[in-house]
């Protein structure tokens, strides 16, 4: 087992931004001309059965601007998955309950997904690393040491700078799966600063909400645990669910990683592509549920 190295902000910043402009260069095929950069959304789409959705079916704004869709489709290779396990030693779930959680999680793997298990508390440790077999993952959550405070913040950057390299090998489908009660103790990292490095990543987060451990306590300069849950997860694409539910939220997640994962790319026009923009898809639909995350995070300012 070994520790995920929490890479500094400006440090990651620079590096968020670097990839995204190579990236963008290599899909637009026209990298030397800023205003062919494109820009690729995870989409979840959720719509009656049968029914296909196509660029036709929805609206995109970017920063209050409508933009043209160049391209929208499903895509059904497999996924980067890291299974994230709050681990300290207050968390309001028994052990079986975890890996019962954890397992309900492995069991719902393709064939061409691979996950990798990190369990934390002042610090994430990989307890298995990135890969496609069932046995060991489903051997990992034996390895879970309760033990210490959360440091939840710290533990998302970390676990995105891993999932980044999966990025530069082209790798879209990158989802965090998170069981917690979204409580961080004393994480040197904002909650802010947590946020943009999922959205500069463009990772979807989904959490398993365990029990509040803080029974709705006031937090400072933070949001209580319940609501920072919902927050990550809703601006990232994601959704939360209930841990008392494991087998049906795993099911739900394996589904929207397989089946409702769309990609979306536009060319940004009529913004200033360095600013923080709002992100908001609408569709004609009302039976057509959308989620992308909820911004571009400024690339001028990184958070310290």
């Amino acid at each position: 087992m070994r520790a995920i190295r929490l890479v500094s902000h400006v440090t990651f910043a620079a590096l968020a931004l670097a990839v995204t402009m190579v990236g963008a260069e290599a899909q637009s095929g026209k990298g030397s001309l800023p205003s062919r950069r494109t820009v690729t959304l995870n989409v979840i789409v959720h719509a009656p059965e049968g029914r296909a959705v196509t660029r036709d079916d929805f609206d995109l704004y970017d920063a209050g601007t409508p933009q043209e869709v160049e391209s929208f489709a499903k895509l059904d290779s497999g996924s980067r998955i890291v299974l994230m396990i709050d681990s300290s030693a207050s968390l309001r779930a028994e052990m079986p309950a975890l890996q019962k959680a954890a397992e309900a999680v492995v069991n719902e793997l393709y064939a061409d997904d691979q996950m990798m298990v990190v369990r934390y508390n002042e610090e994430a440790v990989i307890i298995e690393d990135m890969t496609p077999d069932l046995k060991a993952l489903q051997a990992a959550s034996s390895k879970i040491v309760r033990k210490g405070v959360p440091n939840l913040y710290d533990a998302l950057v970390a676990v995105s700078d891993s999932l980044a390299a999966a990025a530069k090998t082209g790798l879209e489908k990158r989802a965090i799966i998170l069981i917690s009660d979204g409580y961080d103790s004393e994480s040197k990292t904002k909650f802010a600063e947590a946020l943009r490095a999922l959205q500069d990543e463009n990772i979807v987060l989904y959490a398993m909400q365990v029990s509040d451990r803080t029974r709705g306590a006031l937090m400072r300069e933070k949001p209580k645990p319940p609501a920072a849950l919902e927050q990550l997860t809703a601006a990232t694409g994601g959704s939360v669910f209930s841990f008392d539910k494991v087998e049906d939220a795993a099911k739900s997640i394996a589904d929207d990683l397989r089946k409702n994962w769309y990609r979306l790319v536009y060319v940004p026009a009529g913004v200033t592509t360095f600013d923080a923009r709002r992100l908001l898809l609408m569709p004609h639909d009302e039976e057509i549920q959308m989620k992308t995350k909820s911004q571009h995070p400024s690339k001028l300012h990184p958070l310290h």
